[in-house]
This record gives C-alpha cells, structure tokens and sequence, in this order.
C-alpha cells in the first residue's frame, strides 16, 4: 500500500514539475478568461490540478528553506564574524513585508528564466521561502547554540568528528524545534503563496498571465462572481492543509519525540498519529533497508573524507 502511494506521489509531483518547464505562452490570459468567464478554467479537474501544482510548490519552498537554514544557520553558530554578518541580514529580511520583496525579485526571476513558466513559478516559490526560510534558520541557530555540553563531550568521547557530531547529535537534537517552527510558518507559507498566484505578471505584449494554482483560482472566480468556485476552493485550500497535515506533519512529529532532550520526567503523551502507526507496521522491502544502510554509512563516514580531500573546510574557515 505504501508502495503504491509513494510511486503515486512521485507521479503527481513529476507531472507539476513538467508543468512548470513550459513555454509562457501556455499560460491562461486575463483577457481570454474574462472573454469566456472562466468557464473552461473554474472546473473541478482545473481546481485538482490547481490544487496539486501550488501543494507542490509549497514542498519546493519548503526544501529550499531547509537548504537555506542549514547553510546560514550552521554558519552562524560556528563563526563569531559570519553571525555579526547574518544574524542582523536575517532579522531585516524577517521584517520585510511579501510584497516589498515581490516588487524587485518579479522582475529578476523573469529574466532568469525569460519566456519560460519556470520564471512565474520562482516568484511564487519565492513567497513561500520568505515565509519560512528566517525562523527554520533562527530556530537551527539557537538549537546548536544551547546543545548540552554533557551530549558533546559523549559525542568527542565516542571519538566524533564534526561532521559526525552534527548530524548524529547536534541536528537531531535541534529537529524538534525546526519542525515545530516548520509547522507553525506553514500559516503564512500558505498565506504567501496564495496571494502571490493571485499576482498576475504583465509580459511586454501587453497581456495579464494567469498562473495556475488556488489562488488564481479563486482570484478568477471573485472576478466573474462564480461564488460556488470560490467556496469550492476554499474547500479544496482547507483539503491540501488537513492532507498534509496528516501524512505528512503528524508523523515527522511523533516520530521525532525521542529526540527531545529533558532531565525531568514529561508527563505530557507524544503525537497521536495512525499514519505513523501503519508506517511502522509496514514491511519494507529488505532492498530499501539495504540502500538506506549504505547511504547512511557513507554520509557519516565516507562524506567526512571527501570533506577533507576537497579541503572544504580550509575554505570556510577562511
């Protein structure tokens, strides 16, 4: 079953990222759904479609805020002159309202990407990393700043490297504060990315494009006074947060409880979720344990070495 949903997910994902790499031309105009009314793009196989490209573009935020806090936040909390630098960049950018960054990253990513979706499609991934990207990073930097130093002396005992040391100890135990913050971001996450689909981009012909997701949808549907549609993708909205939600959030959390670090006992009972328990219940192929052995061997052990062959190190410290 877990099988078949995971190669079902990966489908679903290919098919929006396919969607993304496509001539501008292919997007909707203001000026032909105002000459039909909508009515070949408010449907139900429209609004699934919508629904399933801006869930898409949220995970792709979402990666690329996680990439994002990891550089920046490791950076912060090892190097006294790199956190005089970021931390004070960080707290500027995190006062920014979305649209002071709209009015200068639109143009820019049009230009990146010239006559291409992928273009539209950066400016609304980009709300969503602003809407996230500052407290994941703020949150990894204080977990790496207050980590026991009983835990770090057992890590150096165990003869740790730094490599080994982060991602074995440190990132572990700051995964519970980044996925809370994760969760809490996802309100303005999806507040940003809704309102920047309803930001229609102007190209040098004159014509409005319309970028498929929720919120054009609903934008279109306010415009033709379709209330049926607008309540249809409310719905549709409040059934892509409850979905992941549940498959995803509720998991990532019961699953990460044990790595809370406390010395008093915590009467408080961990995250329910029935899709955890099915996980767990699950038989995984003897393959993915095997691949997931080998890849977990050398990103703690082989990694460390190309590390220092590369000399990767010398470099940031420099």
């Amino acid at each position: 079953m877990w099988l078949g949903l995971s190669i079902g997910i990966l489908l679903m994902i290919g098919w929006c990222i396919a969607k993304m790499n496509l001539p501008l031309s292919r997007l909707p105009t203001q000026g032909y759904l105002d000459t039909t009314g909508g009515k070949d793009y408010l449907t139900m196989s429209h609004l699934v479609a919508a629904a399933l490209r801006t869930t898409t573009r949220l995970f792709i935020g979402m990666g690329y805020s996680i990439l994002f806090s990891l550089i920046f936040g490791i950076l912060a909390a090892r190097y006294r002159s790199a956190r005089y630098v970021i931390l004070p960049i960080v707290n500027l950018l995190e006062s920014v309202p979305l649209l002071g960054f709209l009015t200068f990253t639109t143009a820019w990513f049009m230009g990146l990407f010239p006559n291409n979706v992928l273009g539209v499609e950066a400016v609304a991934i980009f709300g969503v990393f602003t809407a996230q990207a500052w407290n994941i990073m703020l949150a990894l930097y204080q977990s790496l700043r207050v980590t026991p130093e009983d835990l770090m002396t057992v890590a150096k005992q165990f003869g740790c490297n730094s490599w080994q040391r982060f991602w074995r100890l440190e990132f572990l135990y700051a995964t519970p504060s980044i996925l809370w913050n994760i969760v809490i971001s996802q309100s303005a996450a999806w507040f940003a990315l809704v309102a920047c689909e309803q930001a229609t981009i102007v190209v040098p012909k004159n014509e409005t494009l319309v970028l498929p997701g929720i919120g054009s949808y609903i934008q279109i549907a306010l415009d033709t006074a379709n209330f049926g549609a607008v309540i249809n993708a409310v719905i549709a909205l409040v059934i892509c947060v409850l979905l992941v939600n549940v498959f995803i959030f509720q998991p990532l959390i019961k699953g990460t409880a044990h790595y809370k670090y406390g010395t008093s006992t915590d009467s408080q009972l961990p995250q329910q979720s029935q899709v955890y328990d099915l996980m767990v219940m699950a038989k995984v192929p003897l393959l993915v344990k095997r691949l997931h052995r080998h890849i977990r061997y050398w990103w703690l052990y082989g990694a460390p070495k190309q590390w220092q062959k590369l000399g990767f190190s010398r470099i940031i410290q420099i």
